[in-house]
């Protein structure tokens, strides 16, 4: 694949430097057909499927390839589901939880992530929900932890198995909910549940030995990776195992009904945890399992996050002509970090204003696999040090403590 692109990309700008040289018009023919077919490349070579493998000893690289997990898996539209994992040269162990909004009614159903509404901007009213089936833009697309020729990564050694998300339901759905759009009905699989037990069963499979434990997720992956992480921390007894959910936290009071009516995931029952009002929250604290498991949690947001603000304000309801819905979320995400510092879990925080847009008074949504994993700070320490010292160096650190008072 790596020849492919390579090669692709020189004979382009061959083509190009030669038409420059000999004639204008067939330049312009080049330039206009390299426009048309660029997305083209993108869509089947750069963002193309890597290929696929059955088990772990079937890897002899350290690029990302495909496990595909069986007809029990499906996204929420009816399509495939798979996982996608990369070896690593240690014997530690990222398993990455991914994002992509959720939905829980007619209104959120209906409106699909597309590619225009990806590329259409920031608008306070929140215009596109959820992936309904899995995107092209992962795994290629995954930067930061994920990212192994990064030599300032700490993580870049690690193997990585990446749970991709399609599902609307924040990966703990076990139901297929019907919806209506324009007077005509559809449904929409929320399988979360299905899809990660299946991946998480071919990891403990493969992966029966790992050193450390590094479970992660951003956004919708976020809650995925707290309401997994002590199922996993139960496979890997004796063993160090960090729960890091970044860009998480919402605050409502139509949690319970949305998690175990509209996506059936029976949370007690099957997540060993209650649902209140914040979720989130619930999955580390309210937890009605007996077990005392040794994990250590890692939570990370920016302040005025751009995404869960507005998430917030569609599943309240709340007025979005002022930025007082902003204000509200972030005053709910600091008392509930406050709360879960003082608690009796192991638990460490990053909490920050950085890049702080005052037009939209907003800030970034995530920082884990993104250009922002180095980039972003808090306390003049970036994110991706604050996690090397809480999970590398084993240093028990919180960043961003003055925001909270």
């Amino acid at each position: 694949m790596k020849l492919l692109r390579w090669t692709g990309a020189v004979a382009v700008f061959g083509l190009v430097a030669w038409c420059l040289y000999w004639n204008f018009l067939a330049t312009s023919l080049v330039v206009a057909s390299v426009l048309l077919l660029g997305p083209v490349y993108l869509y089947f070579v750069f963002f193309g499927r890597p290929g696929e493998v059955a088990k772990l000893d079937d890897i002899g690289d350290n690029k990302w390839h495909t496990v595909d997990l069986g007809a029990g898996t499906l996204s929420s539209d009816g399509s495939e589901y798979a996982l996608f994992v990369r070896r690593g040269e240690s014997k530690n162990l990222l398993i990455q939880f991914g994002g992509g909004g959720a939905c829980w009614d007619d209104n959120s159903a209906a409106r699909p992530i597309t590619p225009l509404s990806v590329i259409s901007g920031y608008t306070r009213e929140l215009k596109a929900y959820y992936f309904k089936s899995l995107t092209r833009l992962f795994p290629a697309g995954l930067s930061g932890i994920a990212k192994n020729r990064d030599a300032k990564n700490a993580f870049r050694d690690w193997n990585v198995v990446f749970i991709p998300y399609s599902t609307g339901d924040v990966h703990i759905g076990n139901a297929t909910t019907t919806y209506t759009r324009d007077g005509k009905t559809f449904e929409v699989h929320h399988h979360g549940r299905n899809n990660c037990l299946a991946s998480l069963e071919w990891v403990y499979a493969n992966f029966p030995d790992a050193a450390k434990v590094l479970v992660a997720g951003e956004s919708a992956g976020a809650w995925g990776s707290a309401c997994y992480a002590p199922q996993i921390a139960d496979q890997y007894p004796g063993r160090k195992v960090y729960c890091l959910s970044d860009g998480v936290g919402l605050v409502s009071s139509r949690w319970d009904e949305i998690v175990n009516t509209v996506w059936g995931a029976e949370s007690a029952k099957n997540l060993g945890f209650e649902v209140g009002t914040d979720m989130f929250e619930d999955a580390l604290v309210r937890r009605t399992d007996a077990k005392n498991r040794n994990i250590i949690y890692l939570h990370s947001n920016t302040l005025y996050d751009d995404t869960l603000t507005r998430f917030s304000a569609a599943l309240n309801g709340l007025p979005i002509d002022t930025t007082d819905f902003v204000d509200e979320w972030a005053s709910n995400t600091k008392a509930s970090m406050k709360r879960l510092s003082e608690s009796d879990i192991d638990y460490n925080y990053f909490l920050t204003e950085w890049g702080h847009n005052p037009k939209r008074h907003t800030t970034t949504h995530t920082l884990t696999t993104n250009e922002n994993y180095h980039r972003c700070t808090a306390d003049g320490i970036a994110y991706s040090e604050w996690l090397k010292r809480n999970v590398i160096d084993e240093e028990s650190l919180s960043l961003g403590t003055g925001l909270l008072a």
